[in-house]
């Protein structure tokens, strides 16, 4: 246990130290602190310049071929193994991996009639994907739609759903509809913005002793 005088004798220190140090700086000859102003300036701008770039770089939507499936696994182990262990626990993510991302799996969305891939790209960068599929007469179903956490809020999500969206009416469909997790508010959120309303919900088993605990989401086209 720390005594209240020992901590009061800390943070002193620690005020004496930072004042300390201050007036060193400040007694530095101008022209070294001059340097060393345009260096961290230099610096910044760098960084503000990157950003901007990054930020004014077009979101391509391009179809991916049996050539890009290992793309979409790359891309779907990154965003899962962080934002799915949470929800559903890394058990049940790894397992869901290893079932929906094998090349079996992807290779039907690049290989059926009426389903497809898509790899959103920034400056030749995967950083987000989808597939679908048709799901009955009029409907076609938004299988899986993910954005690298650090792409977010960059128009990446809103490309891949208007251009499955696209693919969709192009088949004469109705209907777009997707399921996701219950306990998923980030991207229920997302679908609510997008046009999308919780039409069901359900608990699907998917073998291991696991079960998808899902709304069921659904936007006209």
């Amino acid at each position: 246990m720390v005594r209240p005088e020992r901590a009061g004798a800390r943070r002193r220190s620690a005020f004496y130290r930072a004042a300390d140090r201050t007036l060193d700086a400040r007694s530095a000859p101008r022209e070294q602190r001059a340097r060393c102003y345009r260096r961290r300036c230099a610096c910044y701008s760098q960084r503000l310049i990157k950003a901007f770039a990054m930020r004014m770089e077009t979101c391509s939507i391009v179809a991916a071929g049996p050539d890009r499936v290992s793309d979409v696994q790359h891309l779907a182990q990154r965003i899962w193994r962080i934002h799915y262990p949470p929800l559903i626990g890394a058990e049940q993510t790894e397992y869901m991996l290893l079932r929906m991302y094998s090349e079996p799996a992807l290779q039907r969305f690049v290989t059926e009639h009426g389903a497809g891939l898509a790899i959103a790209e920034r400056g030749n960068r995967p950083e987000g994907f989808a597939a679908w599929c048709r799901s009955g007469p009029t409907t076609t179903r938004l299988d899986k739609l993910y954005v690298l956490p650090e792409r977010h809020r960059r128009g990446t999500g809103r490309a891949l759903v208007a251009h499955v969206a696209a693919q969709a009416r192009r088949a004469g469909d109705a209907v777009l509809m997707l399921n996701v997790n219950r306990r998923n508010a980030q991207a229920i959120a997302f679908y609510e913005r997008e046009g999308f309303a919780i039409t069901g919900r359900g608990d699907f088993p998917i073998g291991g002793g696991f079960v998808m605990e899902d709304f069921i989401m659904a936007r006209p086209l």
